[in-house]
């Protein structure tokens, strides 16, 4: 594929904070945009999002460095260069910027334009994303995926309601055997609860990501009671055709070695907050836990995986952040069975797809997700189509940056 030109643009994501747009167009005049995503609550060893840390401009959050050396440094290299794969491609901006976690072109950058160009590679094979990510991962089926649907939030994406960043709950695939069923599954309990909050005099506002951050909630368990409620309130039944999931993002609340639940006014030790976050998950129909342990405490988290890996999914995101280094160590430990993926956390699609491939070598489950600032673009509903990652995290059904992820599962689903 020979590219002809680049182009960039800065754009605002779903917080009205500027984030990155790239056209690459190829000779034969296909072409493709990426745009791509920020995090609210983000990992150290994230690949760098470079930004302007001009405080006259978006508070410093601006992006015209990043779209200066995509207009320059990125187009002066691959312009008029032929390239056979994606891979050849991704790894031409890797070893030009030359660092670890991308850092001097940035990995929003670099991100964009690999997601351009995968995006016109795909056209010019006549292809649709989903099916071009099957022809490069070698998937050979496409399965419907499990959704985690967002119900509520805390943490920095709800203003803190909650210490924990996120309640979802999970139609089983089991039961709702298609990308509809799950969906309007999700979005009749996400009405239900709507009510159950409003009939307590709950503020029924939504956060980053979609779901409800009331301020009157007392506790991090009382989400879990307004979830079941919704639920049951909706015609389901919690624990046999709705599991509960959670993204705790811990590391907000680690502070000197301890667990700082505000909501609950308890400081805790690894081992005490061990044993707490056990004793509460026991007591609701809950399959999937993510970061409730720190990022670099992986001592806990080997901990977690011996004491109750056979009955959670035990999903590591700020631990792993979509590198191959922290997931090969996760291996070795055995602290996760499973790996949240997410493509602006390594910064490029090469990079996603080893991540990928590497946690299903060792039989971990993958789940494809979103950030907490998102844009329309819907690449990544795809992703989970074309390589077989059974799992999705797209947020609430009520915001339309989320929405196009889930409304492109349906068109993929139907051939539409």
């Amino acid at each position: 594929m020979k590219i002809k030109s680049v182009k960039a643009l800065e754009i605002l994501d779903s917080r009205g904070v500027p984030t990155l747009q790239a056209k690459i167009t190829l000779e034969d005049g296909s072409s493709g945009t990426g745009a791509v995503p920020s995090g609210a609550s983000t990992g150290s060893t994230e690949a760098h999002e470079l930004r302007d840390n001009e405080p006259n401009r978006y508070f410093g959050k601006g992006v015209s460095r990043a779209v200066t050396n995509l207009r320059t440094t990125i187009a002066d290299a691959v312009v008029g260069q032929e390239f056979s794969s994606q891979e050849e491609f991704d790894e031409k901006l890797i070893e030009l910027d030359g660092t670890e976690y991308k850092s001097n072109l940035g990995g929003n950058a670099i991100l964009a334009a690999s997601m351009a160009f995968c995006k016109a590679t795909a056209k010019s094979k006549g292809l649709e994303l989903f099916e071009y990510f099957k022809e490069i991962t070698g998937s050979t089926s496409i399965e419907t995926p499990q959704l985690s649907i967002l119900l509520m939030e805390g943490g920095k994406h709800g203003d803190w309601a909650t210490d924990f960043q996120e309640y979802m709950i999970i139609p089983r695939i089991d039961l709702f055997d298609s990308v509809a069923e799950s969906l309007r599954s999700g979005a009749e309990i996400f009405k239900a609860t709507h009510d159950v909050l409003d009939k307590k005099n709950y503020d029924v506002t939504v956060g980053f990501e979609g779901a409800y951050a009331p301020s009157e909630i007392k506790s991090n368990t009382e989400a879990f009671e307004i979830m079941l409620l919704g639920i049951e309130q909706a015609g389901y039944k919690p624990g046999e055709e709705i599991l509960l999931g959670i993204d705790a993002a811990a590391s907000e609340f680690y502070q000197d070695g301890k667990y700082n639940l505000r909501r609950e006014n308890k400081v805790l030790t690894s081992d005490e907050w061990l044993d707490l976050q056990i004793e509460w998950l026991s007591k609701y129909p809950v399959f999937s836990i993510e970061d409730t342990l720190a990022e670099e405490d992986w001592e806990s988290w080997t901990k977690l995986v011996e004491r109750v890996g056979h009955k959670y999914q035990i999903v590591g995101d700020d631990l792993l952040t979509t590198n191959t280094k922290r997931i090969q160590k996760a291996i070795d430990l055995k602290a996760v069975n499973s790996v949240l993926i997410k493509i602006n956390q390594i910064g490029s699609i090469t990079e996603t797809l080893r991540a990928i491939d590497l946690a299903h070598s060792a039989d971990f489950t993958t789940m494809i997700s979103h950030r907490g600032g998102e844009t329309n673009d819907d690449l990544i509903a795809d992703l989970v189509m074309g390589c077989s990652s059974w799992q999705t995290k797209f947020g609430g059904p009520d915001r339309g940056e989320r929405l196009a992820k889930y409304n492109r599962l349906l068109e993929i689903e139907t051939g539409f």
